[in-house]
């Protein structure tokens, strides 16, 4: 089916989970942008019915489906990854996913700073928002996801079976309370 003008492609589901994994990182990268963009508007318009939305959607998006991410990668995807890398004598792989592991317990240091902000002005109690913490935070993340990309999930294409990848889905899909197919 060809898309219109201004579709999105429909999101892949679990029984694609190293795609899901990636439609992810868009997302992300969506709601950075959408930081990036209220800090210049708290400072024109303050705590505005605008400000308190997106402050809302960026929390609830890293409060629920950006912790799932991690917790995909870390509770399910790097532990097969780490057995394939070991197997296959594959050090560089291990390095990365170790420094992927650390490299989500810095952003979710940073991410609870950035959250107390948020909480703040969602109830339009302040309308500050560290602009050196939100372009670290950006940072981070933009960097975090082209060496996840390239390392973890390029390793993934190449080793995961297809029984292994629908294990993966269906880990996903029970960690939201969702069916995989």
């Amino acid at each position: 089916m060809a898309l219109l003008p201004g579709m999105r492609a429909p999101a892949p589901g679990f029984d694609e989970p190293l795609e899901m994994l990636y439609a992810c990182h868009g997302r992300i990268q969506d709601q950075i942008a959408t930081l990036e963009k209220l800090v210049p508007h708290l400072a024109r318009a303050g705590c505005d019915q605008a400000a308190q939305e997106a402050a809302r959607a960026v929390m609830r998006y890293f409060d629920s489906a950006g912790a799932h991410h991690h917790q995909d990668e870390e509770e399910d995807l790097f532990p097969l990854l780490r057995r394939y890398a070991g197997e296959r004598g594959r050090a560089d792989v291990l390095g990365a996913l170790d420094n992927l592991a650390l490299e989500h317990r810095t952003m979710d240091e940073v991410w609870a700073r950035i959250r107390a902000r948020l909480a703040e002005i969602a109830e339009a109690r302040s309308p500050r928002l560290d602009i050196e913490q939100v372009a670290h935070f950006a940072w981070l993340y933009r960097r975090h996801i082209m060496r996840e990309e390239a390392l973890a999930f390029g390793f993934a294409a190449e080793v995961l079976a297809p029984a292994e990848r629908a294990a993966l889905g269906a880990r996903m899909a029970h960690r939201r309370g969702a069916k995989a197919k």
